[in-house]
Parts: structure tokens; C-alpha cells; sequence
């Protein structure tokens, strides 16, 4: 029953707002597990964009991923399709909720935080690559 209420749960967190933003729609958060389940559902991934904002500062990526970082988001959001939902991820998720901020201030409407960055997805069974 509880493997249940937290699966509904993080449903929920999918099609809500996140609690960040004070009542206004900006962007969800979600878990990495969750994440896995949308693109598992879309195995070409053709709707879905992941977006690394570090500073080229990881060892690792998530496979099939677009690196922009953090700092040159507003420079180079033209170069993301808005039509797709943008799944933003970084280290440990500080630099992502605010790159997703960023995105949907930008005109991005589907926009998802990875909840506990790449360290998370990696915590959870999710593949990466090794950089370099």
C-alpha cells in the first residue's frame, strides 16, 4: 500500500506545480525514477530533451544528454526545442531548479527538475557515460 501512495504521490508531483513556486506554475520536480518511467514510455526519447547545466565539471553524463551550463542558459536557449519537455539535471539538483526557473521564464512551458541531480539518478540504477 505504501509502494502505491508514493507512486501515486510522485504522480501527482508530476502534473502539479512545484511547491517552490509559491502557487504559480513554473516548473515540476520529480524524482529520477520517475524520469526513467517517461523515458522508458518513450524509448526514441523524441519528446523529451536532457539538459545538463554544469560547468563541465562532471565525470559523468546521461546518455543522449545536451550540455549547457547554468551560466549560459539565457545565451543559448535558442538552441533547445521548446516543443519537448526539457529535463534539466545537474550535480545535486540546486543548479537545475534554478536553470528551470530560467527555461520557463525564457517561454519554455514543459520544463522537469531531476530532483537530486545525476548523483541521484546514479543512486537509482539510471546509466550514465563516462566523460573524456
Amino acid at each position: 500500500m505504501k509502494i502505491i501512495v508514493s507512486f501515486m504521490k510522485n504522480i501527482l508531483s508530476f502534473l502539479m506545480p512545484d511547491s517552490s513556486s509559491n502557487g504559480k506554475e513554473t516548473y515540476r520536480s520529480i524524482s529520477p525514477e520517475e524520469i526513467m518511467h517517461l523515458l522508458r514510455e518513450d524509448s526514441s526519447k523524441a519528446e523529451y530533451i536532457l539538459l545538463d547545466v554544469r560547468n563541465g565539471d562532471g565525470s559523468t553524463v546521461i546518455p543522449g544528454s545536451v550540455e549547457i551550463p547554468l551560466n549560459e542558459v539565457e545565451r543559448n536557449f535558442g538552441k533547445l526545442d521548446f516543443n519537448k519537455t526539457i529535463i534539466v539535471y545537474c550535480r545535486s539538483g540546486v543548479r537545475s531548479r534554478e536553470a528551470s526557473k530560467k527555461l520557463y521564464n525564457l517561454g519554455a512551458k514543459n520544463v522537469v527538475n531531476m530532483d537530486g541531480g545525476i548523483l541521484a539518478w546514479e543512486r537509482a540504477g539510471g546509466g550514465v557515460l563516462k566523460k573524456g
